[in-house]
């Protein structure tokens, strides 16, 4: 009877701390909220156009000393071409980009443009180096955006 009594006890405490409220020692998620309507600034622009460039076919000859070079040729096809021009108008800069580049690494090569405020630059490898999103980001927030 005495074992029933201290069991009917023992299940009446771990019940009461299993059902009871507990405090997380861990961080709660946060959410963020943003207001669309009251903007605290703005990075500088970028203005992004199609431009037609005219083109001319060249034609490589081997001299008599085995050095090549290009010369024009009658029968040479001309023509125009699209390529992507981006101005940066805070700084005058003007860049062209062939049609000819990858999606996905045009849209990197954009958003680190627009994010670190660099224009972009050849070669690319280079550019990512001196365009790292971390250093401009605060520092005490973590980032990854540099792969």
């Amino acid at each position: 009877m005495k074992y029933l009594s201290i069991l009917s006890l023992l299940f009446i405490a771990i019940v009461t701390l299993k059902c009871s409220p507990t405090q997380q020692t861990a961080s709660i998620p946060k959410a963020r909220q943003v207001d669309p309507t009251n903007i605290a600034a703005y990075h500088a622009q970028i203005n992004m156009q199609i431009a037609w460039m005219p083109y001319e076919n060249l034609v490589l000859k081997q001299t008599k000393d085995n050095n090549w070079v290009v010369v024009e040729s009658d029968s040479a096809k001309t023509g125009v071409i699209p390529v992507i021009q981006l101005v940066y108008p805070a700084s005058n800069d003007t860049v062209w980009v062939q049609m000819n580049l990858k999606n996905d690494l045009f849209g990197r090569l954009m958003k680190h443009s627009l994010m670190t405020q660099e224009p972009i630059f050849e070669p690319y490898s280079d550019y990512f180096e001196k365009a790292k999103c971390s250093n401009c980001h605060p520092a005490d927030v973590k980032v990854d955006f540099d792969r």
